[in-house]
């Protein structure tokens, strides 16, 4: 089930969609959603709609959709280079939003489109059993 799908570009700020993506979290898990999980997605979130706007310099749609073994996040693009995991030099800041999501994600990829690419990543829901009745 789609919970929320947001257009954005590359000028847009992160703030409004990391707000609005915490906000359905609330609707959709409760009070779960204030805590070390909820961070997690919005963390998922924000590096791969960072990568669209980083490596494409394109607009992109950002796809939350609750599934029956996670919460599935889906960025796509129209650039049909696939992201790859960098093993960066610790003394520079950038280069881990991929490595994060592959230490909190259950599963991520990458599919390919006819008019680009979407990458996706399932984040556990197990946890929020319970909160998903709220």
């Amino acid at each position: 089930m789609i919970l929320l799908q947001v257009i954005f570009g590359r000028d847009d700020p992160a703030s409004p969609l990391r707000r609005t993506v915490h906000a359905v979290l609330g609707e959709r898990f409760g009070a779960a959603a204030d805590d070390v999980w909820a961070d997690d997605v919005l963390i998922a979130v924000s590096e791969l709609v960072q990568n669209v706007v980083q490596h494409t310099g394109g607009d992109g749609t950002m796809t939350l959709s609750a599934t029956a073994d996670g919460l599935l996040i889906e960025v796509a693009d129209t650039a049909v280079t696939p992201p790859r995991l960098r093993h960066p030099d610790p003394r520079h800041a950038g280069g881990r939003g991929l490595l994060l999501i592959d230490a909190m994600a259950l599963r991520w990829g990458t599919r390919h489109r006819d008019d680009g690419k979407t990458v996706w990543a399932v984040m556990p829901t197990s946890a929020l059993a319970g909160a998903s009745s709220a």
